[in-house]
């Protein structure tokens, strides 16, 4: 072997060993960061959890499908020729390597190739011939990023961010170096004849070397220059992309193979009794080792933020900043966390302590103000390409606010004390809770608890005028339909849903193994109701207290009786003059997936008229009462106002609803336009009942 090439074999040997190392202590120190944190609830050793299958679909589908990615479908595209682009070129690029480490890179880069060595060199030919057109598409995905952030200036990409210039400008590289490289190829005779054809990008990119004079002669340097350029930008990639937001590459992939398969709508218990139990997270190492993966899986894209509520109405809550800062913590805090459980394990406990790892007002993002302003509606969650749960992180430090620091909006202190004297958050007496059926014929499980469905009535349509005449219409229809059905009436307490989003856990657990308890009494197995923050919480919270029920939104109770012929729903006088659009509940839609059972509903009153507003099913728009911010004063733009003018925009004469929060909310919003008089609000429950044959 020349000198030459031993200089240039053992050059790229050690750039070869320095990128890898360097790359996979980058890995494995941020990833040790990360488990160093908190235990997630249900995965003390994640590498035991039993549902494996669940990882492998959330694996499969969200990162070798790319289907989260895909609700934005343009931007799905281009993002999929980018990943897929990589995906394709791994053979290649690995076929560098060995070509390196052995020495074959200045003599004959192409004397092995792993698609050649396995499959043939005809199979290698038409393999590079596709590597040629992939290089396109990904130089188009690139293009397509680029416009958004620096000519188009998309919403969401608000931050400067050298990193994407960085990346977007590597990636580049590595597909023109390719391109040109290849060219130069066919210049020098590399494709015998018959793929020539094959590689149509080769031959053009061939001429045109041919035309600035490059000849055969030269050819071959010109490849050497290209293969060399392609391979120092992978290991300059690889040195880089670790510590930068691209990191998303690497640690994306490990947030959805590590997801928990608890329900969407279930927030974790907390181990009230132990008083060594983290009530609520300031502190960086107290957070969830989730939360902190999270933010090293964050791409910055802006999805969350752009879909976010609270965000898009002038609120200083930005779902981004919040993960964002969550990842600036884990860097700037986590280090010495480690460093001292590693150097010092038995007094590590109160040396960490001493440290200041609080992120609570200490990060720009993570202000009180912030935390306050979540409707919990998951949106962020849904609109995240990369699995990260920005609400559970929420949630966690507003457990710490109302627990340990009891800091929280002074409004919030009237529910609470509601709720916990009189169970509900109204604070309307609780001796009046079936005063709502009084007249309907309507039993109490005390008076005959042999019932094939217990309907869940909530404090809404206990308590609130406007919505018992909601419950008051289910009620028409069950009997209708011949349901044998009972309510536990006084002895129906607040499921609790707005004291555990309100952060106020010690106050849900008291509410929740009450009902629970009195539920287990009577042997009840299936439930119905029609409050979304109900249903979900019994549904999906309660199993973590004993309760484990069957449990049904009244709209998917409602459209099986219409489906089984047990009722039997008529169109609406005002149908042929009218316009009908529905509002999608947050904790029935989003957390629930129950998104067309309401609808089903509506186009039989419509006659199958249904507009839907700008914003519907998986981005529908929250009404802005969730995460007990019904109890809570709205600043500036309010919520259910812009959600009100999108469902009049539709032109729609009848608004319909699932939700008691959201007929409220609505109702004001309509109120506030001045068209409550010609514009109607109603839930399902109210339409279906007006109009049963």
């Amino acid at each position: 072997m020349a000198i030459s090439q031993i200089a240039f074999h053992v050059i790229f040997t050690a750039l070869f060993i320095v990128a890898n190392v360097v790359f996979v202590r980058a890995v494995l120190y941020r990833l040790n960061l990360v488990f160093n944190a908190r235990k997630a609830n249900g995965t003390e050793n994640f590498l035991e959890h039993k549902n494996w299958g669940f990882r492998i679909k959330s694996f499969v589908l969200n990162v070798i499908l790319q289907k989260k990615n895909f609700k934005e479908p343009l931007r799905g595209i281009m993002h999929a020729f980018v990943f897929y682009g990589f995906v394709t070129y791994l053979l290649h690029t690995t076929s560098q390597f060995i070509s390196g480490v052995f020495g074959y890179a200045l003599d004959d880069p192409y004397k092995f190739t792993l698609v050649g060595s396995i499959f043939g060199e005809t199979a290698n030919h038409y393999y590079e011939a596709a590597l040629q057109v992939v290089s396109i598409l990904v130089l188009v995905g690139l293009g397509f990023f680029a416009w958004r952030r620096w000519i188009q200036k998309a919403k969401g990409l608000d931050v400067h961010s050298p990193a994407s210039a960085i990346v977007i400008g590597m990636i580049s590289l590595l597909m023109i170096s390719t391109l040109l490289g290849e060219g130069a190829r066919a210049v020098g005779a590399e494709y015998a004849n018959p793929f020539h054809d094959a590689a149509p990008i080769a031959a053009g990119i061939g001429a045109f070397w041919e035309a600035i004079g490059v000849e055969y002669s030269s050819a071959d340097l010109v490849f050497q220059i290209m293969w060399w350029t392609h391979i120092l930008s992978v290991f300059a990639f690889m040195l880089y992309v670790p510590t930068s937001k691209h990191a998303h590459l690497i640690f994306a992939p490990f947030n959805y193979f590590l997801q928990s398969d608890t329900p969407k709508g279930a927030l974790s218990k907390l181990n009230l009794e132990d008083e060594t139990a983290v009530w609520g997270v300031t502190r960086t190492e107290d957070f969830p080792w989730p939360n902190l993966l999270d933010g090293l899986s964050c791409i910055e894209c802006g999805r969350c933020q752009v879909q976010c509520p609270a965000n898009r109405t002038g609120k200083v809550l930005n779902p981004k900043a919040i993960i964002v800062e969550l990842k600036h913590a884990l860097m700037d805090k986590m280090p010495e966390v480690v460093k001292i459980r590693e150097t010092n394990p038995e007094g590590a406990a109160d040396a960490v302590a001493a440290l200041d790892t609080s992120v609570i007002g200490k990060y720009e993002g993570l202000s009180e103000e912030a935390l306050w302003g979540c409707t919990t509606c998951y949106a962020c969650v849904e609109a995240c390409p990369v699995g990260n749960n920005q609400v559970n992180a929420i949630m966690e430090m507003r457990r710490h606010l109302v627990l340990v620091d009891s800091n929280f909006p002074a409004e919030l202190q009237g529910a609470f004390v509601n709720m916990e004297n009189n169970s509900n958050p109204w604070g309307v007496a609780a001796h009046s809770r079936a005063d709502w059926a009084e007249g309907l014929g309507v039993k109490t499980m005390a008076e005959d608890s042999n019932v094939d469905v217990l309907y869940w009535v909530g404090c809404a349509g206990a308590f609130d005028d406007r919505n018992k005449r909601i419950a008051q219409s289910f009620v028409k229809i069950m009997q209708k339909a011949d349901v044998k059905f009972g309510i536990l009436g006084t002895e129906e307490g607040c499921s609790g849903d707005s004291a555990r989003r309100g952060g106020n856990e010690y106050l849900y657990q008291t509410l929740a193994q009450s009902n629970v308890d009195t539920m287990n009494g009577y042997n009840v197995k299936k439930i119905v109701t029609a409050c979304p923050h109900c249903y979900n919480t019994i549904k999906n919270e309660y199993p973590q207290f004993g309760g484990n029920f069957e449990v049904i939104h009244h709209s998917e109770f409602i459209n099986e009786l219409s489906k089984e012929g047990k009722i039997d729903v008529g169109v609406a006088e005002d149908a042929n003059a009218g316009k009908y659009t529905y509002h999608d509940s947050c904790y029935i839609g989003r957390y629930n997936d129950n998104y067309e059972n309401p609808r089903d509903l509506v186009k039989k009153v419509s006659g199958g008229k249904l507009a839907e507003p700008v914003d519907h099913h998986t981005k529908g728009l929250c009404c802005g009462a969730g995460g007990a911010q019904m109890w809570m004063e709205e600043h500036g733009e309010r919520v259910n106002f812009k959600r009100s003018n999108q469902l009049l925009d539709t032109g729609a004469t009848t608004i319909a609803t699932a939700c008691p929060f959201c007929i409220t909310m609505i109702t004001d919003g309509v109120k506030q336009e001045g068209k409550i008089e010609e514009v109607k609000v109603k839930d399902i429950a109210e339409l279906v009942a007006e109009n049963l044959k």
